[in-house]
This record gives structure tokens, sequence and C-alpha cells, in this order.
């Protein structure tokens, strides 16, 4: 009987692990750089179908600060790949995040639905 009620407990705590692993992915390399460095921003998996943009926004976000990095288009297997490097005179160090925003649309009423990634990027001095 323990085993029964371990099992649904069990699916239930490995759900979240799983569901944060799930396609798209955004991978940035190297994530700890120097002002004036660069980083490679990669997605993969990122879904090409009619009712999404082919375009992603790219962003460096803060608790206090967000900077517009730029777009890059989604090739025909879902991928992406855009270099950015941090200019002294307009970002200062810190911990940043680089967010990635996909926008869909709903296939029932056309509602704006958006897919974004984020991933940890540590900018030194």
């Amino acid at each position: 009987m323990r085993t029964l009620v371990l099992l649904p407990l069990a699916a239930l705590l490995a759900a979240p692990a799983a569901a944060s692993a799930a396609p798209p992915f955004l991978k940035v390399t190297p994530n700890r750089i120097h002002l004036g460095e660069t980083t490679t921003i990669k997605g993969s998996q990122w879904p090409v179908i009619e009712f999404c943009k082919r375009r992603v926004r790219l962003r460096l976000e803060s608790p206090q600060n967000a900077v517009l990095i730029g777009f890059t288009r989604i090739n025909d297997n879902g991928r992406f790949s855009r270099n950015f490097t941090p200019k002294k005179n307009k970002i200062g160090a810190g911990r940043w995040k680089i967010v990635a925003r996909l926008r869909c649309e709903s296939g029932e009423d056309g509602s704006p639905n958006f897919i974004t990634r984020k991933r940890k990027l540590r900018i030194l001095n």
C-alpha cells in the first residue's frame, strides 16, 4: 500500500523539473564576461509555425534596468544565434538576465501568447 501512495507523490515532484526543461531552449555562453567581451546567445527548438513570428526579441534585464539587445530571426530548423558585447558606457557590471521572447497568436481568437526563456549573465568590470 505504501508504494501506491509514494508513486503519485514522486510523479508530482518530478513534474516541475520536466516542465522547466521543455523546449524551446536558450543558451548563453560564456555566462560570465567582462565589459567589452562578447557572449553568444543561442536558441534551439523554437517553434516555426504559421501563428508565431519568425523573430525573437532579445533583452538584457536586471531588477533596475532593461536594455534591448536586438532582434534575431529563427531559421527553418528552429534555431537562432546572436553575439552580444556589453559596452562600458551603456551597461553596468552586475547580475543580469538575457530574456528571449517570441510572439505567437492564439489559434482560437488571435490574442497574443508570448514564449519567453531567461538565462543568467554575469557582467564584470
